[in-house]
């Protein structure tokens, strides 16, 4: 019975291998051969003018945390202020606002992140009633002509562990409990950013 249990586990864990990768689609890298990266610029977190405010300004304040904390202090990369991003912080980001922010910090490329929903888990950790929901894009561009080295996007909801076998690895991971929707995106995070070598730094 337990040597059956261990190949019926050692089954789902390489169906979720294989499957995690598709729902949303890794990075789409035009890696440019004459390219060096200096340092890229991280402009603050745009919010996508559609959804609701209140929940997007509460994740973009969680969303800018979350990529201090992924950058840490490397120095090949520059969080700029809302100050200092000026008229680049918006949702459409010219490219002659962004070529300006990132010269203010002497960097030659700049990561632009827009947040599209933010809804809270309602429940607790094993009795959630709605589960938590995020979805995030983010691009980074060469500059000056604006060339996108790396660009993806995560969408996601949360879902009942026997409604998608694919994920059994990151219910695992999770204690296959309800997480909140800091703890999605903070994974959403690293998944896309970890696939781009610029951004990760294992180029």
């Amino acid at each position: 019975m337990k040597r059956m249990l261990r190949v019926a586990a050692a089954g789902l864990l390489a169906l979720a291998a294989g499957g995690c990768a598709g729902k949303n689609g890794g990075p789409d890298k035009e890696k440019l051969p004459d390219f060096r990266l200096s340092c890229a610029a991280v402009l603050p977190v745009a919010q996508a003018a559609e959804a609701g405010q209140q929940a997007l300004a509460e994740g973009a304040a969680v969303l800018n945390q979350q990529l201090r904390g992924y950058f840490g202090n490397r120095t090949d990369i520059r969080l700029i202020s809302a100050d200092e991003a000026g008229d680049a912080g918006g949702p459409r980001t010219s490219l002659a606002a962004a070529k300006a922010a990132a010269e203010k910090v002497g960097c030659n490329a700049i990561l632009e992140t827009t947040l599209h929903r933010y809804k809270e888990r309602l429940g607790g950790e094993y009795t959630a009633k709605e589960p938590a929901a995020i979805g995030f894009s983010y691009r980074l561009l060469a500059l000056p002509d604006g060339a996108a080295l790396c660009r993806g996007r995560f969408d996601e909801e949360q879902e009942p562990l026997m409604n998608n076998l694919f994920k059994f690895r990151q219910s695992a991971e999770n204690g296959f409990a309800w997480v909140t929707a800091e703890r999605l995106l903070e994974q959403g995070l690293h998944e896309r950013l970890d696939s781009c070598s610029f951004l990760s730094g294992k180029k």
